[in-house]
């Protein structure tokens, strides 16, 4: 840094902002604690406030009252990060309803959350669900949510060997229906 630059900075008088206007954007963020600095800036102008977005902004950052409800972190999960493997050909087309057990089976990849919702605390949960009565024919939980885990088990068994192996011989195709998230683009996967 250079000494201009720290003089300069030492005589500065940084800006104060007027203390009733914290007050007002931290009871609007109180009272609504899903509000980003735009929405708090319109309701700072409804309630007679004449600021900018950028003051709202930083007040919240000086404050540490941003809100956190939709970023990188406390996003929802999405399996799908593109074309990584096989993409399989939609077979059901939305067709979901069927009169055959075993001939359409659905399975996906659940995100769940507990706490704050960190990526610590979650877990992934993989089911197999039969679209003629509806019932779970095999699933598994882990802390992670990759190709292992729609594959190998956890537990003893194998979701996806588990369901071929206990299906009954039948004289029709068994389709499996799933998001095409990476995890059932994987050759391992389409292999089996």
């Amino acid at each position: 840094m250079s000494s201009s630059s720290y003089h300069d900075a030492c005589k500065r008088a940084y800006k104060e902002y007027p203390r009733d206007l914290i007050n007002a954007i931290t009871e609007i963020r109180n009272e609504n604690p899903d509000y980003g600095y735009r929405r708090v800036t319109q309701e700072l102008h409804n309630q007679g406030f004449n600021t900018s977005q950028k003051v709202v902004l930083k007040i919240m950052k000086m404050n540490g009252i941003l809100c956190t409800a939709f970023n990188r972190i406390t996003r929802k999960y999405n399996s799908y990060v593109g074309t990584v493997g096989r993409i399989t050909p939609n077979r059901i087309n939305r067709r979901f309803i069927t009169d055959r057990p075993y001939q359409k089976v659905l399975t996906a990849v659940t995100e769940m959350r507990w706490g704050s919702g960190t990526i610590s605390e979650r877990a992934y949960f993989t089911a197999y669900i039969d679209v003629y009565s509806g019932e779970v024919l095999t699933w598994n939980i882990d802390l992670h949510p990759t190709v292992k885990f729609v594959t190998k088990p956890l537990f003893v068994t194998k979701p996806l060997d588990e369901l071929l192996k206990t299906r009954p011989k039948l004289n029709y195709r068994l389709t499996i229906h799933s998001d095409q998230g990476f995890q059932y683009q994987n050759y391992e996967y389409v292999s089996r």
